[in-house]
This record gives structure tokens, C-alpha cells and sequence, in this order.
């Protein structure tokens, strides 16, 4: 016969152990990271408490002994190596996903299947969630966005073959780089494949040297056979779900987003971060879409907790208003390949772009 009072003495450990260990991730995300993740493990905590009622935790509690647990007097030397984060918030989540099992397995034993079933999706949850903190995509755009010591929005140079013009423009390329370009993004509008592959070979050779963050537009294939660092995708590419399965776990994806909703969307859709815009009328595009100005920036940097890179029309005129709205990076295309001294443009935007 099982002996209801262990029961509830060993649900009361693990219930406790759950919640201490799924808000270690939590403030992390919140306050470390500032990611929009704490929400997603708020939901969890919130998903346990209500499986809980407030039969069952009276139960618990009227069963704990936390003076005679034997597992209070004793401390491992694992326990106190924790040596950055990502080991930090592994062992937390390894330590909720084992207390998920085992409530699992005692409401099978109260005949409770509600909080069996539901101990089950949480303990899947958190097999996803650990997957998301091992593979280092939020650790990555972490350093690229939010580095310790930022005080101006990043540098984010879109390269438009149509200025691609040989030696000369990657020499420029090259400079541009040494002074401080944060992140360089090609895309290609038209050409051979075979040509785009080869100048993106060089380009992130090249990037590699200044270990500069190279993205590719719109092609998963070219991004991995270059390594490149991420992907950026149109509203019209591929859709990001199926990207990712091309490109795997730990490259960045990034969407272009030209309204609100479609800020969102990303969002939910599960976007690394976010290129908004146009802010400004650009003419790089043909068919451009409709300009978003300040005011559209301002609602997603509200409301979308992506980083999100502003793009469209900036240039030396515009970017100090851009960046005063604390926007983590600003893209510019023609306000640098087309200046006559491209690297003194450089240290001329980057002043440009201070908070």
C-alpha cells in the first residue's frame, strides 16, 4: 500500500525544486539578458502553481520536514562549480526537468493523471528550453546586440552587389572594417549563383579577420557553405521555419519586417532579430515598401522585445534622430558604399549613432 504521507513529502521537494530552478532561468532571461524568453519560463512557473491547487500544496506542506531532510546537510563540489552562465542555467534546467519526472510519476500514484499529463508537457518544455541555452543562439545575439559596454547602436553594413566593384571596393571593404563596422550583410539582386558564392567566400574571409558578424541574405545554401555567422530572410523568402531546418540550431536567423504586425509575427515565428523599416523613403529598391518613419520604430521597440536593426534611407542626416531612440542597430547601404572616403564615413556614422 502506498504510503500517501511520502508522496506528498516527495511531491513538496520536487515542486519546490521546479520553481527554484525554472526562476534561476527566468531572471536570467529578464534580467540579464533582457530577453523576451522570460516569458516564456514565467509561463511555465505560472503552468505549476496552477497544477498545485491549493488542496495539494496544503498537503505538501503539512508533510514537509526541511529540518530533518538529510539533503540540507549535504553539498557537492559540483554544486559549487558554476562557471558562467550556460553551465548555470544547464544545471538548473537539468534540476527541473528531473523534479518534472518525478511529479510525473507520483501523481500516478495519487491518481492524479491531470497533473501527470501536465508535469509530462512541462518536462518537454524544458527539454526545448535547455536545447535553446546549449546551442548558443541567444548567448550570440546577446554579444552582438548587447554587448557590456554598449553606449551607441551598432554599425550594420548592408552590401549590395550593385556596388560591388573588384579590388577596389573590397580594399574599401577592408578599411571600412578595420575602423568599425559591427556587422556586414550581403545580399545579391541579380548574377550567378557561382559569383555570388565566390564573393561571399572572400567576404567572410574577410569578416573572420576583424571578427566582424557576416550575414547572408535570403540564401540558407551560400550561408553554409561560407559559415556564415547568420542568415537574414525577406517576407518573401523561404519561410524562417523551413530555413531553419537547412541552416540548424545555432545560426541566427534575422527578418525583415515592414509593419507591426509583421514585427510580431516574427516574433512568434521565432526570429533571432528583426530588420524594420524603411524609416526613411531609399532608393535602393524598386519597389520600396511604405515608409515606417520614427514613429513606426518607436512602436516596435515598445512592443517587440527582438533586437531590431533600422533600415531604409539612413544616412549621416538621420541617424543621430534614429539612434536617440536607443534602436540596438542601425543598417545603412548607400551612406557608406558610395562616399568618396568610406572608412572616414565610417568614424563619421559611428559618432553618429551615440545614445
Amino acid at each position: 500500500m502506498v504510503s500517501e504521507r511520502g508522496v506528498y513529502r516527495v511531491l513538496d521537494a520536487n515542486n519546490n525544486r521546479l520553481r527554484e530552478g525554472l526562476r534561476v532561468v527566468e531572471d536570467y532571461y529578464r534580467l540579464v539578458c533582457d530577453d523576451g524568453r522570460a516569458l516564456l519560463v514565467k509561463d511555465l512557473r505560472h503552468r505549476l502553481r496552477a497544477l498545485f491547487d491549493e488542496g495539494l500544496s496544503q498537503a505538501c506542506l503539512e508533510q514537509r520536514r526541511a529540518a530533518d531532510d538529510i539533503g540540507a546537510r549535504t553539498f557537492t563540489r559540483s554544486e559549487a562549480d558554476r562557471g558562467d552562465w550556460p553551465v548555470l542555467l544547464q544545471a538548473n534546467l537539468k534540476r527541473a526537468q528531473e523534479a518534472a519526472r518525478v511529479i510525473e510519476e507520483c501523481a500516478k500514484l495519487l491518481g492524479r493523471p491531470e497533473l501527470a499529463i501536465e508535469s509530462k508537457a512541462l518536462r518537454f518544455a524544458l527539454y526545448e528550453l535547455e536545447q535553446d541555452v546549449l546551442d548558443g543562439r541567444s548567448a550570440k545575439i546577446r554579444e552582438w546586440f548587447y554587448p557590456p559596454t554598449k553606449d551607441s547602436a551598432a554599425l550594420y553594413l548592408v552590401v549590395d552587389e550593385a556596388f560591388y566593384l573588384g579590388d577596389d571596393f573590397f580594399s574599401d571593404l577592408e578599411a571600412m572594417l578595420e575602423v568599425g563596422i559591427d556587422f556586414l550583410q550581403l545580399r545579391r539582386k541579380s548574377g550567378s549563383d557561382r559569383g555570388f558564392l565566390q564573393r561571399a567566400l572572400a567576404l567572410a574571409a574577410l569578416c573572420r579577420k576583424y571578427k566582424t558578424p557576416f550575414i547572408v541574405n535570403d540564401r540558407p545554401d551560400i550561408a553554409l557553405l561560407t559559415g556564415a555567422d547568420g542568415l537574414h530572410l525577406g517576407q518573401e523568402d523561404l519561410p524562417l521555419a523551413q530555413a531553419r531546418q537547412l541552416v540548424g540550431p545555432r545560426m541566427p536567423i534575422g527578418l525583415s519586417t515592414h509593419s507591426l504586425a509583421q514585427a510580431l509575427a516574427a516574433e512568434a515565428e521565432g526570429a533571432d532579430y528583426i530588420g524594420f523599416g524603411p524609416i526613411f523613403t531609399t532608393p535602393s529598391k524598386v519597389r520600396p515598401d511604405p515608409v515606417v518613419g520614427t514613429a513606426g520604430l518607436c512602436e516596435v521597440l515598445k512592443q517587440v522585445s527582438l533586437p531590431v536593426v533600422a533600415i531604409g534611407g539612413l544616412d549621416e542626416t538621420n541617424l543621430a534622430q534614429v539612434a536617440a531612440g536607443r534602436v540596438p542597430a542601425v543598417a545603412v547601404i548607400r551612406a557608406l558604399l558610395a562616399a568618396e572616403k568610406p572608412a572616414a564615413r565610417v568614424i563619421q556614422l559611428r559618432a553618429l549613432c551615440r545614445y
